[in-house]
């Protein structure tokens, strides 16, 4: 008799060892699955990425084609925010250079409805006016956006993502600097800060992150 209750519960035993067997054999098979289908992780990606995305509050700013700019204007697409000033003689030339080649790699995401804009936004509307930037910015590219406004506005947005900016006084009025930080703002469709991109930026790292944070 007690012979047969071991016999007989045994298999009972065996049945959970089983069951976390199956388990781990189908948790192989999705991460396998997992990285054919391109799945990325963080820390995949060079870029500073938040998680989660930083929402901010809205602004009321305008294009160099006259048209509003504010928080909406961000929303239903993936955008690049560049903060710079037209008179700057080296730091923005070079990065709308890049943003250039960076929406070349890109191209069209035929996997992603949501299209891609990048914007110059101006630290110095004292001199960058709708006409300067409509000269300015599509220069580089006739896709981006020129952005511009009242200083209390700028400021409004540029507080809120952390972006400093500093006139520099000159003995020419006319000619004076603007220091500013030199990132690159990756925004989500819902209009939240994605992920930062620090100097020196190099477009095929930045494009490659914009394609892996759309994935994750």
């Amino acid at each position: 008799m007690n012979e047969q209750a071991v016999n007989n519960s045994t298999p009972l035993k065996r049945l959970p060892l089983v069951l976390l067997l199956l388990l781990a054999l189908a948790v192989g098979l999705l991460a396998g699955l997992w990285v054919q289908r391109g799945g990325v992780t963080i820390e995949d990606i060079k870029a500073t990425v938040l998680e989660p995305p930083n929402s901010i509050e809205n602004f009321e700013l305008v294009t160099h084609l006259g048209t509003p700019f504010t928080l909406d204007s961000l929303k239903g697409k993936w955008s690049l925010l560049f903060f710079g000033y037209t008179n700057c003689p080296d730091v923005c030339p070079t990065t709308l250079q890049t943003l250039t080649q960076v929406d070349k790699q890109i191209g069209e995401d035929v996997t992603d409805d949501h299209q891609m804009q990048v914007v110059f936004v101006s630290v110095d509307p004292e001199r960058d006016s709708l006409e300067r930037l409509a000269q300015y910015v599509p220069y580089f590219n006739q896709s981006f956006i020129g952005v511009t406004g009242k200083q209390t506005e700028i400021n409004r947005l540029t507080q809120q993502l952390g972006i400093l900016h500093m006139r520099v006084e000159s003995d020419d009025d006319q000619s004076y600097l603007v220091d500013h930080t030199s990132s690159i703002l990756l925004f989500n469709p819902n209009g939240e800060l994605r992920a930062l991109f620090s100097v020196p930026h190099k477009a095929k790292d930045i494009a490659e992150d914009v394609l892996k944070i759309k994935q994750i």
